[in-house]
């Protein structure tokens, strides 16, 4: 029985020669890209007990192998399962139940969805939710008084898409002990009226979030491991088979672990800790690096600084609207130093959010420190987010063994970066951003991530993004530094072989070789004959993962 492109043909029965060596699958006639410079190309793969056991032609797999399962893919792409590099699958999966305010337009739009989740959430309880863009408010900062308008009569929190700020209304200011003589808790600010002086209702950073978030009545375990089957649920439909959980504490790990004890965990991961949780030392798990157990604690996340949007990010030279601003380090550099130090020395993988070139540069000093410290081991550092990187500093990374883990997605001129960022910076910063293929030309090694939910989490959308520099949506006009464009190749690489690197996974998974996990995406078309301005509509028709079909379209 043949069917259609990517359904199973039933040949095991069908005259297969007794010599052939039995598998558990084939793949036959695709356009398998393999990522290994050895073979690159190749059209058929056979799988056995969850690994790759031959690449090759179809002509040489039918010669040796049969399965009774065998997928006929009629020309589509096959290539290693794509790796996301930085994701909060947790939290962002728990919040596609809360009150949604992704990809909302317009301030009245947004005020009209908040309306409809308390219709839709009766009751006074905590009405909590996110993914407003700080780009529709002025300076990214949105007043109490449009959530009071509302008429809600209930405490209202609600994290903006980048989940550096956190609105709320006046019930929830007055619940968390906020006045007008509360004074900024350290590392965060709460923004306020300028006449006045009263908290305006917008709360920057962790530690002024959490004045109001711990007010909140603490996310049950099972309401969060609902949350994550719901992002593991995307990742399969966008051919994702691994993950590194970007900012992690106790509940989060707990979620992965249950959810992997039950077999549903559809993606390797490696878990980033949060240094500030309690529990931090107990939950960094060094032993599970490069072992093939799906989850992995044995990373740690640190911010080094905060966002441009809310002027957060540490940067070298003076924001240009607030002359006397350079933003701020969340950690002491004597204290940041410390801290990578011990984590190196413990065999943990530190993972730095760094957004302003001043907060790149102590995070790449943080490694050298540890590097003079302790030695060049092999924890494979990483620097997410990278919007400026001064250019004396570009040429460390491969230096030091840090990996640039970029979010290609945003590197195109959206609002954030002409209505909010351009008055803050300037031209010339603005040109300097998120200097990519600066950084290859430098030998660093780039992993693709999407920071979901702040960005999509569709690979091919960042692919695309990280080729033309241009709005895959075609709505923002302009490319945003061109020079900093990259090829299909390198973009393809971070999403699979570097990031299986960084996760110490690449004796497993990263590439289509035979020995390694059966990890696999297939695409509806070859990206390589496809136009760049297309890609992002190139479709996942299927994702394995072990050799088992975890998602099929």
């Amino acid at each position: 029985m043949r069917f259609v492109s990517g359904v199973v043909l039933f040949a095991g029965l069908l005259g297969c020669s007794t010599e052939h060596r039995p598998v558990d699958l084939i793949l036959r006639g695709g356009a398998v890209y393999t990522m290994n410079p050895a073979q690159p190309r190749a059209e058929a793969l056979a799988i056995a007990d969850g690994r790759i056991v031959a690449v090759g032609s179809d002509e040489e797999i039918s010669a040796v192998y049969a399965s009774e399962n065998t997928i006929d893919l009629e020309g589509q792409m096959v290539l290693p399962g794509f790796v996301d590099s930085h994701s909060h699958a947790v939290a962002s999966g728990v919040a596609l139940a809360q009150c949604d305010l992704a990809l909302l337009d317009s301030v009245a739009d947004v005020l009209a969805k908040v309306t409809a989740c308390g219709d839709a959430q009766p009751g006074t309880g905590w009405l909590v939710g996110g993914g407003w863009n700080p780009a529709l408010f002025k300076d990214a900062n949105p007043n109490k008084a449009l959530l009071d308008s509302l008429g809600l009569d209930r405490p209202v929190a609600l994290e903006s898409e980048d989940s550096h700020s956190l609105w709320v209304d006046s019930r929830a200011l007055a619940l968390a002990g906020i006045t007008r003589d509360s004074t900024d808790p350290s590392g965060g600010v709460i923004e306020r009226d300028l006449q006045t002086a009263e908290a305006s209702g917008t709360l920057r950073e962790r530690t002024a979030m959490n004045l109001v978030q711990d007010q909140v009545p603490p996310i049950s375990d099972a309401v969060r491991e609902a949350g994550l089957l719901r992002a593991l649920a995307l990742a399969k439909e966008f051919g994702i088979t691994s993950i590194i959980e970007a900012s992690a504490g106790a509940s989060e790990l707990a979620a992965y672990d249950a959810v992997d004890a039950r077999g549903e965990l559809s993606v390797r991961v490696v878990v980033s800790v949060q240094v500030t949780d309690p529990q931090a030392t107990e939950l960094m798990r060094p032993q599970d690096r490069g072992t093939a157990r799906r989850v992995h604690a044995d990373a740690a996340k640190i911010f080094v600084d905060g966002v441009l949007e809310s002027e957060t990010a540490a940067l070298l030279e003076p924001y240009l609207d607030n002359p006397g601003s350079t933003g701020q380090l969340l950690e002491l550099t004597q204290q940041l130093n410390a801290r990578v130090v011990d984590l190196d020395r413990r065999g943990i993988q530190v993972h730095l959010h760094a957004i302003g070139d001043r907060a790149v540069r102590a995070a790449l000093d943080a490694v050298a420190a540890a590097r003079i410290a302790n030695g060049a081991l092999d924890n494979r550092h990483h620097i997410a987010h990278l919007q400026l990187v001064d250019p004396a500093d570009r040429s460390r990374f491969a230096e030091l063994g840090v990996v640039a883990n970029i979010q290609a997605l945003w590197a195109y001129p959206d609002a954030y970066i002409t209505d909010l960022n351009l008055p803050q910076v300037g031209q010339a910063r603005v040109d300097q951003m998120y200097p990519f293929a600066s950084l290859v030309r430098a030998g660093t090694t780039l992993a693709g991530g999407s920071d979901w939910s702040v960005s999509s989490m569709n690979p091919l959308l960042a692919i695309q993004t990280g080729i033309m520099r241009e709005d895959p949506a075609g709505v923002a006009v302009g490319v945003l530094n061109s020079a900093e464009r990259l090829p299909l190749q390198k973009m393809l690489e971070a999403y699979t072989t570097n990031g299986a690197y960084l996760m110490h996974q690449e004796n497993h998974t990263g590439s289509l070789e035979v020995g390694k996990f059966a990890d696999i995406v297939v695409l509806d078309r070859d990206l390589f004959d496809v136009p760049v301005a297309q890609i992002s509509e190139v479709h996942v028709t299927r994702t394995l993962l072990a050799g088992g079909t975890v998602y099929s379209r």
